[in-house]
């Protein structure tokens, strides 16, 4: 059996860059080699700042110098974690910033975080359709079960009508903060080879709901943002394609008898 570093830390020596995408909405972004993929998060610069997604342990350090050229740390109100996940969460030392409020699903709540030592149990947990204001701006919470993970959830900024997707849409790649090409093709590829979906029918459900959603902006957690014009691509690709779970996990053959 192979012998496993247990202590690399991803990400230490990705450079991070920060780019406004939409009225106060910011992509504070890293692209890592080792995987091919960027790690996305995203400041809503309001009264009460919210990032969703922090990066995992290793990155974090310079997405916190990149927050800091948009806000004061200690003005960050909400932090929101769309699942139970080390690059949705790992990064940021909570404990140490007692003023910022975790946001999550109620599934991640009930399954994740009550119980676990030296993770806050003082936070905010939503179910489908549940709301929360940060000030000029609603935030509107998505219970999606099982795109990826069953605690899974996504954000609809309704001002905006803007959408944080997590894991769905996301594209291979160091590209540019908003897309223009269809870049669909490499997303059905990229699914196939990380096998992070084990059934095509609870996405497809849920990307029928976004798409009625006719959001303005889609803000994947992996790969460039997306706008309104070439959304739909990306949605007929998730309809129209295979990409399941088949026997291979982020790249590797499992031999099943």
């Amino acid at each position: 059996m192979p012998e496993v570093s247990r202590d690399y830390h991803v990400a230490k020596d990705s450079p991070v860059s920060v780019s406004e995408i939409t009225d106060g909405i910011y992509r504070i972004s890293g692209f890592v080699k080792e995987f091919g993929i960027t790690f996305n998060q995203f400041l809503i610069n309001d009264e009460k700042p919210t990032l969703i997604h922090t990066g995992p342990i290793g990155l974090y350090e310079r997405v916190e110098e990149k927050v800091r050229e948009i806000i004061s740390l200690d003005k960050l109100s909400y932090v929101a974690f769309l699942h139970f996940e080390s690059d949705e969460w790992g990064g940021m030392e909570f404990l140490k910033t007692p003023g910022v409020k975790l946001l999550c699903s109620d599934l991640s709540s009930k399954l994740n975080l009550v119980g676990w030592n030296n993770v806050p149990v003082n936070h905010i947990s939503f179910w489908d359709n549940e709301t929360i204001k940060t000030g000029r701006r609603t935030l509107r919470f998505i219970m999606t079960p099982h795109v990826h993970h069953w605690d899974s959830m996504m954000i609809f900024e309704d001002t905006t009508k803007s959408l944080f997707t997590s894991d769905l849409f996301i594209q291979p790649g160091d590209n540019k903060p908003t897309v223009s090409d269809d870049l669909s093709e490499s997303m059905i590829a990229l699914y196939k080879a990380a096998g992070i979906f084990a059934s095509e029918g609870p996405v497809r459900q849920t990307t029928r709901r976004l798409v009625k959603m006719e959001p303005r902006m889609v803000f994947p957690m992996h790969g460039s943002c997306i706008d309104k014009s070439t959304f739909p691509k990306y949605a007929d690709a998730i309809m129209r394609n295979e990409f399941a779970y088949s026997d291979v996990l982020l790249g590797q053959k499992l031999e099943v008898s």
